[in-house]
């Protein structure tokens, strides 16, 4: 990868990284919303959308021939968040899920799990890259955050 390519690579990921486990949503809501809405770790769509992120780029780290579409998955987080924002969650609700480790581990446990009973094994790098390209010809969450170009 070009010295520009990586530069452009880390600043993207970078702001993705930041935006899914920082602080993004906006405070603007009521207090009392807040008190009747479920934990946002028990929102479904917010960590179905952020294991698929996590499921994603472990592929395109394992696997030489499939890459993240950066620009897919940034869009993909701005509509999670304005999502979240719909729902009501609080900056405050976001940063406590995202700093949260035991939610975090659950994400990536669940995650390994999905990889493993689509036949994903460990150090395998030709098994993740099966899953990616399944992941991609079906049209999943997890296939729109990848291309492969084999």
């Amino acid at each position: 990868m070009t010295r520009p390519a990586r530069a452009f690579h880390f600043l993207l990921r970078r702001t993705v990284v930041s935006a899914i486990f920082g602080a993004v949503l906006s405070p603007a809501f009521s207090p009392a919303l807040a008190q009747a809405l479920p934990p946002i770790s028990t929102d479904r769509f917010i960590n179905d959308s952020l294991r698929a992120a996590a499921i994603a780029d472990s592929i395109r780290r394992a696997c030489p021939s499939i890459s993240a579409r950066f620009i897919v998955a940034y869009r993909k987080l701005r509509e999670l968040e304005a999502y979240a924002r719909a729902k009501g969650y609080s900056e405050a609700e976001a940063k406590a899920f995202v700093r949260s480790g035991r939610d975090r581990a659950r994400l990536l446990r669940e995650a390994r799990a999905y990889q493993q009973a689509h036949g994903v094994v460990e150090g395998r790098k030709e098994t993740y890259c099966a899953l990616g390209r399944a992941e991609i010809a079906r049209g999943s969450l997890i296939g729109q955050l990848l291309w492969s170009w084999k």
